[in-house]
């Protein structure tokens, strides 16, 4: 507050009033006499003028209410008045009497000493009335600094403990503390180990209200030849009122590059160590130029905001040594910000953990089949463009859908473990290219060809046995029966060459125009009307049941059994994954992941739910991991499709209604293609 004696004083007479003195005392100055109602209001000061006024206002009773409504136009906290009203009737009845602002009241015209006595009293009457009311609002309004900086504290400790990034955290947390202690600049430092296990402080964070001050980080040594340097090392609080007043006694030396270099003038500083919980100081606060109102009524407590120093004049008049009550609310914040940043740490590093745990097992699993190498990534790659899509699109159906990045997290941890089942799974399945197994056709091949030269052995047997009985018969019958058994030897033997053909083309997955079990069915007719023995004479079967049901599959390679037990990883998946203790915001990964082979029209699998039952996250993988199956370059199974091809399936599906049409919609507009799909960093 100012000096209680620093008051513009004025007198005030209106031409009314000035007949009804005799002669104003000449030792009272600033008396203005005339238009009553223009010269005060050319004499109050404008709410930004920091000298107060106080005036005695002499007027005639006629006169009173006119002027005082005048002035109440302009109440302030910066003007004080009080009236000396003439009058004609000084009974008790006239309402004049009971009024506050009405110090004195004459009837008869005023002497000298009179008017001197009036105006003095009523002058030093005011100053009264302006200290107390100004102890009262000083007082008031530190009331209110410290119940704000209370709120503030409690506002810092929450955010403090929802915030997770590390550098979001630093910078709230110099910004809680500049709002609390009205500070104009401050930075926070970090004490780390080097690459030689070496103590370290690097400059983190730095930020000034009053100027924009580019500030890049940088590496001081952990030692006491810095005040920031000297806070770490010994975990003392330091309130210096001036750093530019330190002498050579102090453990301290205050280095002034700074100022120089960015034309500042750094002058109280509070330098906080940051605590953990073990008492181990992990950092620094400091803070530098504590700003307030001189004038308690101008107090709003966000001086750090609205009080810029741009002048010599300002940095001396503004800015003022920290308050001894700052220390203990910022030691509470800096042991908050530790506990804090050290839990922000180890919740990165478990997540780190996760992560790497995540990406192991992925391609853990994709290790065991080369074919499907890359596929979980890609489709976790697919699912978070198009959340992203989402979540920035502002049309319908996706004007109201926001995607967190904790929910794409979500949605990618489930694309990324989505075929985590398939370890349960027998691997030849996986790899299974053709309907029968490499080992299955190889045999299928030799009872072929055993088959194909048992027919040719009957039928030389029989030959021999006509040309041993040559001498014995009629030549030209044997020479026709010789022909005739030749001739059905070479049908029969070309035959077997053509069922082998077939069958090796019934082996592969590729669809055929007609019927493969019409023509397997066939051919296991035909071939069993041939007689085939082995080596003991006992009969031998060239189709087995299981070839027959296998190569009389229609499309792909595998048989129903088989395709039952790889549809079975989504299940697999599911059950593994919900056994992770995931976090509430993660509660829905097993479902997503359990549900991507869904369909909108229950035709998919496991469950065959419709599309109410099937999450958005799920419809989205579906499409993702349709896309890469279909164009991805190494099933062993399949050729590779084009974009444009894989794209006129989805479009198929879509119209099926076994996918959703606006996720199809929302993964051509996001342009994603096979061509441009790269792997890039997680959210």
């Amino acid at each position: 507050m100012k000096d209680k004696l620093n008051f513009n004083k004025i007198v005030f007479i209106s031409h009314k009033a000035s007949e009804a003195i005799e002669k104003p005392d000449s030792t009272i100055t600033h008396c203005m006499v005339g238009d009553i109602v223009e010269n005060i209001t050319h004499a109050i000061p404008t709410e930004s003028e920091e000298t107060p006024v106080i005036a005695t206002i002499f007027v005639h009773e006629s006169e009173y209410a006119s002027v005082r409504d005048t002035i109440s136009i302009f109440k302030q906290w910066n003007f004080l008045y009080g009236f000396s009203v003439f009058i004609e009737d000084s009974s008790v009845n006239n309402p004049l009497v009971q009024k506050e602002d009405i110090f004195y009241i004459w009837t008869e015209k005023l002497k000298p000493i009179e008017f001197r006595f009036a105006v003095l009293n009523t002058f030093a009457a005011l100053q009264r009335l302006f200290n107390r009311e100004m102890s009262s609002n000083e007082y008031l309004a530190r009331l209110m600094d410290m119940k704000q900086d209370q709120d503030n504290l409690i506002k810092i400790g929450r955010n403090l403990s929802i915030e997770k990034n590390s550098d979001k955290l630093l910078r709230l947390i110099l910004k809680m503390s500049k709002t609390i202690t009205g500070a104009d600049a401050g930075s926070i430092y970090i004490i780390e180990s080097n690459e030689n296990d070496t103590r370290q402080i690097r400059f983190k964070y730095s930020h000034t209200f009053s100027k924009e001050l580019p500030l890049e980080e940088f590496v001081l040594p952990f030692d006491r030849s810095s005040i920031s340097g000297y806070v770490a090392c010994t975990g003392i609080t330091l309130n210096i009122p001036d750093v530019y007043e330190l002498s050579a006694d102090d453990p301290i030396a205050f280095n002034d590059s700074f100022d120089k270099q960015n034309n500042y003038r750094s002058c109280s500083m509070l330098v906080i160590p940051m605590k953990n919980h073990t008492d181990e100081i992990i950092g620094v606060i400091q803070l530098i130029n504590s700003k307030k109102n001189d004038t308690p009524q101008k107090s709003t407590g966000n001086e750090a905001f609205e009080i810029i120093l741009e002048t010599s004049e300002d940095f001396r008049s503004k800015v003022f040594p920290f308050a001894k009550r700052y220390e203990g609310l910022m030691e509470s914040v800096a042991g908050q910000a530790a506990i804090a940043l050290e839990n922000t740490r180890l919740f990165n590093q478990i997540q780190n953990q996760f992560e790497e745990f995540v990406k192991a097992s992925v391609n853990a699993i994709e290790s065991r089949d080369p074919a499907t190498s890359g596929h979980s990534f890609r489709v976790a790659e697919i699912c978070k463009r198009m959340a992203l899509y989402i979540h920035n699109s502002h049309i319908h159906p996706w004007a109201e859908t926001e995607y967190s990045p904790t929910q794409l997290k979500e949605l990618e941890y489930a694309a990324l473990l989505h075929d985590f089942g398939k370890v349960y799974v027998e691997l030849a399945i996986f790899r299974k290219d053709k309907k029968l197994f490499p080992e299955e056709f190889e045999n299928l091949v030799l009872k072929l060809d055993f088959l194909y030269r048992s027919i040719e052995l009957q039928y030389r047997i029989q030959q021999n046995e006509i040309l041993i009985a040559r001498n014995s018969g009629e030549k030209d019958q044997q020479q026709t029966r010789m022909e005739k058994i030749d001739n059905e030897m070479t049908s029969m033997l070309n035959r077997v060459k053509e069922i082998k053909l077939t069958l090796t083309t019934l082996n592969e997955p590729t669809p055929l125009e007609e019927d493969p079990s019409d023509l397997v069915g066939h051919i296991h007719h035909e071939i069993s009307t041939l007689t085939c023995c082995d080596i003991s004479g006992k009969t031998m079967s060239i189709l087995t049941d299981r070839e027959i049901e296998n190569l009389s599959i229609r499309r792909g390679s595998l048989n129903r059994e088989e395709r039952l037990e790889i549809e079975n990883h989504v299940v697999h998946t599911y059950n593994f994954v919900k056994r992770i203790p995931w976090p509430k915001e993660f509660k829905n990964i097993p479902e997503i992941a359990w549900m991507h082979h869904e369909k909108l029209d229950g035709t998919g699998y496991p469950r065959g739910v419709t599309e109410s039952k099937i999450p958005v996250g799920a419809q989205i993988m579906a499409i993702a991991d349709i896309y890469d199956a279909l164009t991805a370059s190494d099933r062993p199974y399949k050729k590779a499709l084009s974009h444009e091809r894989a794209m006129q399936i989805l479009q198929s599906e879509a119209d099926l209604n076994k996918i959703s049409m606006p996720l199809l919609e929302v993964f051509k507009d996001a342009g994603i293609t096979n061509k441009n799909l790269e792997i890039t960093e997680w959210v």
